[in-house]
């Protein structure tokens, strides 16, 4: 199982184009880069570094991305996405990639009824237990829900019992019978307003899910989900709250189910004009859980962002120093092998591949390839006693930022 898998990769604006998503959550279409004049250019065609290796991901050629990946051993992991997309995001078709130990392959993957479905996060249990959720479009600025289940012959389509306008963002699968899964009302085409909801997997049907929310609560945006077992389930969160009849403020927090309850467990406060935005969590074990993503500082008029790290110690969350302190640097992915080897991706501010691993007492970057003019990446993944860390995420390939390709590379 993928403890990560829920990355939220792309938010739109009105006219249906990839934006930064503000205080919504993380897009950076991979993803993190940036395209425009300031995209500083990448490292170019280097084949390993660090100890990571680039791999061929299918499909070349047809603006292909990757946003998630999830792991169950070192021969059978599932990376999801899309291509096809025209610029506007219109008819993207999902691709779903395959890991066998040796090399990743495109599996067909079902059909939706759509002619645009968008791939966000995948999760697996085991060989033949796997969940892809995401969302598809009948017509511009509308959405339906999206699921997709492997039994360990096929993929198929599974009705998702979410409100009609919805996209799933995140997914977490504990067991056949056990996942759950985050999902986001947009409005007025923008995807990641509203509120957010959470819905489970019985083993037969998706049901919503009755989350506690803190008082005066006006919109809830629940950014990743991570599942240690059946009775440790962890959501970074945040809320917008009323505090006055003129003013509002964003609150922190996670959501934890224990096996009976959900909870709400406060994270750290950020002051005015800066925002937390988590892109990924990973529960090793009730006292040892992380989150990252960036920090975006809005306090000068535009948005930087930084890498964020926070940590559970089974007692209270705190940030934890990121080794990555560059400007326009931002964290996407979050994986473990073990509770002393464990694996953060995003992008750096130079929009290069950015890898950061944690020993048992501190983070350190570890030199990572790109590929094109400029690469980053969407997710990572590996399993406890696993030899192999997967990572994916996107890759342009042309100066204009114009024409992408899915980009993989693993360690070792």
């Amino acid at each position: 199982m993928d403890p990560g898998a829920a990355i939220f990769p792309v938010c739109v604006d009105a006219n249906h184009d990839a934006v930064s998503c503000g205080d919504m959550r993380i897009s950076r279409l991979g993803i993190g880069i940036a395209v425009g004049a300031a995209v500083i250019l990448g490292a170019g065609s280097a084949l390993a570094a660090g100890g990571w290796t680039i791999v061929t991901a299918p499909p070349t050629g047809q603006n292909g991305v990757l946003y998630s990946v999830t792991s169950t051993s070192d021969t059978d992991a599932w990376a999801v996405g899309h291509s096809g997309a025209a610029p506007n995001g219109l008819r993207a078709q999902p691709v779903i990639d395959h890991w066998n130990g040796t090399a990743w392959s495109q599996v067909t993957a079902p059909a939706t009824g759509y002619s645009t479905s968008w791939p966000a996060a995948v999760s697996a249990s085991d060989t033949s237990d796997a969940w892809i959720v995401g969302w598809s479009e009948p017509q511009r600025y509308s959405f339906v829900p999206m699921a997709m289940h492997w039994n360990g012959t096929a993929w198929s389509v599974v009705s998702f019992n979410a409100t009609i306008g919805a996209i799933v963002s995140g997914v977490t699968d504990i067991s056949p019978a056990d996942a759950y899964a985050i999902t986001s009302t947009p409005t007025s085409g923008t995807i990641g307003y509203g509120q957010d909801q959470l819905t489970h997997w019985n083993g037969t049907s998706w049901n919503k899910v009755n989350i506690p929310v803190p008082a005066h609560d006006i919109t809830t945006t629940l950014y990743a989900i991570s599942a240690d077992g059946p009775d440790d389930v962890w959501i970074p969160a945040s809320a917008l709250v009323t505090v006055s009849s003129t003013s509002a403020a964003t609150e922190y927090y996670a959501l934890h189910w224990n096996g009976s309850s959900w909870s709400m467990v406060p994270m750290p406060a950020q002051p005015a004009g800066i925002y937390d935005q988590f892109s990924s969590v990973t529960a090793i074990s009730p006292s040892n859980v992380w989150a990252v993503g960036a920090v975006d500082n809005e306090t000068t008029g535009s948005v930087v962002s930084t890498a964020l790290i926070e940590h559970w110690n089974g007692t209270a969350w705190s940030v934890v120093p990121s080794p990555a302190t560059s400007t326009g640097t931002e964290l996407t992915g979050v994986t473990y092998n073990s509770a002393t080897d464990v694996w953060a991706v995003g992008t750096d501010s130079s929009r290069t591949t950015l890898t950061l691993n944690w020993n048992g007492s501190a983070w350190s970057v570890v030199s990572s390839p790109s590929a094109g003019v400029a690469t980053g990446l969407a997710g990572v993944a590996t399993t406890p006693g696993a030899s192999i860390v997967q990572a994916v995420g996107t890759t342009f390939t042309n100066s204009s930022f114009t024409a992408t390709n899915p980009f993989a590379m693993h360690n070792p």
